[in-house]
């Protein structure tokens, strides 16, 4: 599903998650859901690892010093004062930006052929 901007939309029933992620991610895009443009919605540090990019805190933290997550570029944030914001935009861009495989053999094939295995 994509929007007028060519993000992909997030579904309109996230309010029926039961799980703390899916609690979590239903705050998160309240703003969004409620009309606010995805490039204005900003989201804490918190809110994004690892309820939307599955990573850990420490690894987000660490992608911001070393420019790289999950072996490619990080996704950009923005600093509020001493905070730490990444807009729901850029987010959404990085994860639709993910190499896709088939399998697991056409992944492994894809990591070699980049010399890095």
């Amino acid at each position: 599903m994509q929007d007028t901007q060519g993000i992909t939309a997030i579904p309109q029933n996230t309010r029926s998650f039961t799980t703390e992620r899916g609690r979590a991610i239903a705050e998160a895009l309240e703003p969004y859901r409620a009309g606010l443009p995805a490039e204005l919605v900003e989201l804490t540090e918190r809110q994004v690892f690892p309820y939307l990019i599955p990573a850990s805190l420490r690894t987000g933290r660490d992608s911001r010093r070393t420019g790289e997550l999950l072996g490619r570029q990080a996704p950009c944030y923005v600093k509020r004062g001493r905070s730490v914001r990444y807009r729901l935009k850029d987010v959404l861009n990085w994860l639709a930006d993910g190499d896709t495989y088939g399998s697991t053999a056409e992944a492994l094939h894809a990591v070699q052929a980049k010399g890095v295995a």
